[in-house]
């Protein structure tokens, strides 16, 4: 049932319980004063008679009795009207034989007898004073003080019946056009002031379910207008906050550039049109070079705002139809449409690095950054928006590469390399159950006396199509999908195994030197540590670390901590690749090293190039003042030997010397070591044939 039909219902209800309240109580009314003006006419009939009859009563002229007996009867109302003595004895014979009580009481069916004998006559009163449908009344007949009868008098109810029935009717039918007309008017002030804005409120309430934000009409100030005005500015907060929402799901809050989600949707939009309309379109992955600088050395405060105006720089390159979105990081997306050649792309691209490499000013500092770009195509390089995103994203690290310029557009070749790539992650997936790694060892001596103290320990992946495949191609594989946890883990243990069995076999390994990754830092390095060394009885000295100057980038305090843990259990660090990160100073005094291994790209030139000779001069006296042991990597010739020797470095790691060997090889280097140690002297120079 509608609102309005219950509201009338309602009001219909209370008028009529109203109404009828009111006629009963006025009908009662109205009864009683019907009945005491029969009343008043019962007694005035009866003094009227009392009046005139004692002469007739003290002269008993009972004919002129009857008389007036006759004449009261005869009375409009009167049922009976009878003279009777101070014993309620009858004076009088008359009765009104037709009236309906009389007849009633008397049992006849038609008119009955107009006068009745006395004893007949008292008992016909008597009856009649009983009935609830007539009113007896009684007078006195008084003469000289002295009670000489009474005038009894019966008023009939049925005129006050009738005229209380005919009131009813008429009272109701008053009453009913009144609630008719107060329903019909409470009705239609209901429906255009209370209903039609109630409406209007459930049309716009479901226009916003669908999204559509609509305002209602205020018209006037009352409840219900101040419930459309409280309305109204709900829909105006919740499309606010909707419009809040939306650009915060669909931009970048440094940047204020389309995010990823909408970058992508405008790409996926951008295909289909292209497809409809059989135009070509350029998708660029825009990527900052060595950006995590800025943010370690900087703040990453400094490196947001730098994000915030590199992205205006790029923008300012771009067309109003053309897409710039922040993908994460320090990445982004170009969306160039309606392309003409793939050179207009080329074009785009170069204008993006000179905006990109323009002088950023942060903290009163001038930051210049360098980006590198991948280009894909629509169709040639893809139709939908995982291969267009994959191939930019495989071309713009094809850009990093060295070599290669900052622009670089996605080629078939890259396609091969992606798929090659997806292989080796399969691959690598069950290298472990297959058994497919070993583990290969570099001696590395003194170099002072040419004494063994200890080998690194390098990993080799024996692939039974492809055969040998260096760890420069699988690690970072490894590394970028998590599989170098459980590979990280399987070389620690074997080398700790490997160290057991050498011990048992009465053997001096020295120590090992076994590679870390940076995601192997963020694990429990330390519990795996403590078991390997716990499993096999091995001493902590037994067991070095080496960590790349690119691990230290992370996370310091991490790192920090990790490393100082496994540093109290007695464990050795080395720093790996000296010389080729970033900040190594600051690493060096951040962090607690035993050694510092030269790399071989300064060992190389040493006896060629005058500055890499100072350079590595400089690495070794800097070492030696921290109390730091050096190793230098790379010792192909008794030239550089030599020279390292005489700068004092303490250890000397290379193919002159020894080529990384198979644990059988090995141990045979071990068991001739164990017989006749080698010194230095160019007769014993290699000491393998690798």
């Amino acid at each position: 049932m509608r609102l309005a039909s219950k509201f009338i219902l309602m009001v219909a209800g209370i008028l009529s319980v109203t109404l009828a309240l009111n006629a009963y109580f006025f009908l009662h009314s109205q009864n009683r004063i019907l009945e005491q003006e029969l009343n008043e006419r019962g007694r005035v009939l009866g003094h009227l008679i009392a009046l005139i009859s004692p002469e007739a009563i003290l002269g008993l002229d009972f004919l002129t009795l009857n008389d007036y007996a006759r004449e009261v009867s005869r009375q409009r109302d009167v049922v009976y009207g009878v003279i009777v003595d101070n014993d309620d004895r009858p004076l009088t014979s008359y009765v009104n034989g037709g009236d309906l009580y009389v007849r009633t009481s008397l049992g006849v069916a038609g008119p009955a007898p107009d006068h009745l004998q006395p004893p007949q006559l008292q008992r016909l009163i008597e009856q009649l004073a009983q009935l609830p449908g007539v009113i007896p009344t009684d007078v006195p007949i008084v003469h000289d003080g002295r009670q000489l009868g009474r005038l009894r008098v019966g008023m009939s109810r049925e005129a006050l019946t009738a005229k209380a029935r005919e009131q009813l009717v008429e009272q109701f039918s008053i009453y009913a056009a009144i609630i008719l007309f107060l329903s019909a008017a409470i009705y239609l002030v209901f429906k255009y002031n209370v209903m039609h804005p109630v409406q209007r409120l459930i049309k716009v309430s479901q226009d916003l379910g669908r999204g559509e934000f609509t305002l209602v009409p205020v018209t006037n100030g009352d409840e219900l207008g101040r419930l459309a005005e409280t309305f109204n500015e709900m829909t105006l907060e919740i499309q606010r906050e909707q419009a809040k929402l939306h650009y915060q799901a669909n931009y970048d809050s440094l940047t204020a550039q389309p995010n990823r989600l909408l970058g992508v949707e405008r790409l996926q939009q951008e295909i289909h049109s292209a497809h409809r309309q059989q135009q070509r379109f350029a998708l660029m992955i825009i990527d900052l070079d060595d950006f995590k600088i800025v943010n370690d050395t900087m703040g990453h405060a400094a490196g947001d705002r730098l994000l915030g105006k590199v992205s205006t720089h790029i923008r300012s390159c771009l067309r109003n139809e053309d897409t710039l979105a922040r993908l994460g990081g320090d990445e982004f997306l170009v969306l160039l449409p309606r392309l003409g050649q793939a050179g207009d792309a080329r074009d785009v691209a170069g204008r993006l690095l000179e905006a990109v490499s323009e002088p950023v000013a942060l903290d009163g500092r001038e930051v210049i950054v360098h980006c590198s770009i991948g280009i894909a195509l629509y169709p040639d390089d893809g139709e939908t928006v995982e291969a267009l995103m994959a191939n930019a994203d495989n071309a713009m690290y094809q850009a990093k590469k060295p070599g290669r310029t900052s622009i670089c557009f996605f080629t078939a070749e890259m396609n091969a390399q992606v798929r090659e790539r997806l292989q080796l992650e399969q691959d690598l997936n069950k290298v472990l159950a297959r058994g497919e790694l070993h583990l290969a060892f570099q001696p590395i001596f003194r170099a002072g006396d040419g004494a063994y103290v200890g080998a690194e320990v390098l990993l080799r992946w024996l692939h039974p199509e492809r055969g040998f495949i260096g760890p420069a191609t699988f690690i970072p594989i490894a590394e970028s999908t998590g599989q170098i946890v459980a590979i990280g883990e399987w070389v620690l243990r074997e080398a700790g195994r490997q160290l057991r069995r050498w011990m048992d076999a009465g053997l001096a390994p020295g120590y090992v030197a076994v590679n870390i990754s940076r995601v192997q830092l963020r694990e429990d390095l330390e519990l795996l540590i403590r078991s390997v060394l716990d499993d096999n009885l091995l001493p902590a000295q037994m067991l070095e670390l080496e960590i790349t100057e690119n691990i230290l980038l992370d996370d310091h305090q991490q790192i920090n901590t990790v490393l100082g843990k496994l540093h109290a259990q007695g464990l050795r660090f080395s720093l790996d690749d000296f010389g080729t990160g970033y900040s190594s100073l600051s690493y060096l005094r951040r962090f607690s090293f035993d050694t510092l291994k030269i790399d071989r790209s300064f060992v190389s030139p040493l006896c060629e190039d005058a500055d890499a000779a100072a350079l590595v001069r400089a690495i070794v006296a800097m070492a030696h003042s921290l109390s730091l042991k050096v190793v230098a990597e790379g010792v192909e010739t008794i030239a550089q030997l030599e020279f390292l020797q005489s700068l004092g470095c303490d250890y000397l790691q290379g193919y002159l010397l020894s080529h990384p060997l198979d644990t059988e090889h090995f141990t045979d280097l071990l068991t001739r070591f164990a017989r006749e140690p080698a010194l230095w002297g160019r007769s014993t120079l290699p000491l393998t044939d690798g």
